[in-house]
């Protein structure tokens, strides 16, 4: 009962919000189209690479963009839904705004999201989607496999969840410093990192993408199963539980932040 009450609020935060988006047309046409060509600078970097060599580590180029896009769907799910809670520091803490969330009997940090819609990465979604699906059929890999879609699913979830757990906790470091976009704008050229093979990072990297940020379990693990690299077999199948475990993690500091938060005019 209290998911359907969730999900009819958040339906109408929904229609709320593209009665508002639809006054403003040529905003989102042009935060789309900046979304595309930086995917498109992504791809046609990667496409040059590979006129120079026939493979990265043992990655050949229809595995590498079948990599980049497997991460980019979970990627693109979370920046629809959850990526404004990067906003939280300067939008609600810094101003006080975040007042009338807590006086609320709904939880704040559900009204945080359900406040705003990242719909210019719904083309990048898609393209995503397009890239997995031509990395497959030039690979001869069928996805609708019984096992596939078996593990595919929840770990799909899982690795937006895990995505979540980041910006998350990077997010709520805004009760102590009250602006931390600086320290998500690192984050987001972390995420950069999921686009390439676990194997060729240092010891050093490797630790950071499995604990602090832990994007390995969003991209490079789930994709290493559906193309059978089972080099990191108990990773790949605790990407399916990294996403719960890690944004649980995240949601207490959260927590912990929201405790400590005072109103500007306290």
């Amino acid at each position: 009962m209290k998911l359907k009450k969730h999900l009819k609020i958040y339906g109408k935060y929904f229609k709320q919000y593209w009665k508002t988006r639809l006054v403003y047309k040529t905003d989102f046409l042009l935060n789309s189209l900046s979304q595309m060509l930086n995917l498109a600078t992504s791809l046609a970097f990667l496409t040059l690479i590979f006129t120079q060599v026939d493979s990265i580590n043992g990655w050949t180029f229809p595995e590498m963009l079948f990599l980049a896009g497997v991460g980019g769907i979970s990627m693109n799910i979370h920046h629809i839904f959850m990526l404004h809670i990067t906003n939280l520091g300067e939008d609600y803490i810094v101003t006080g705004d975040l007042d009338r969330f807590k006086v609320r009997p709904l939880n704040v940090l559900y009204q945080v999201y359900a406040s705003n819609v990242r719909d210019e990465n719904f083309p990048k979604l898609i393209t995503n989607i397009a890239l997995v699906a031509y990395a497959s059929g030039q690979m001869g890999l069928n996805l609708v496999r019984p096992e596939f879609l078996l593990y595919g699913v929840p770990v799909l979830v899982s690795s937006v969840f895990t995505f979540g757990s980041v910006y998350l906790a990077v997010s709520s470091l805004g009760f102590w410093m009250a602006r931390s976009r600086p320290l998500t704008w690192i984050v987001f050229r972390l995420s950069d990192f999921r686009r390439y093979p676990f194997s060729i990072y240092s010891r050093s990297v490797k630790i950071i993408l499995v604990t602090l940020v832990p994007l390995a379990f969003a991209s490079f693990f789930p994709a290493t199963f559906f193309l059978d690299r089972f080099e990191n077999g108990f990773y790949q199948y605790f990407s399916i539980a990294a996403g719960p475990v890690f944004y649980g993690l995240a949601y207490l500091f959260w927590k912990k932040g929201l405790s400590k938060y005072t109103s500007t005019g306290s």
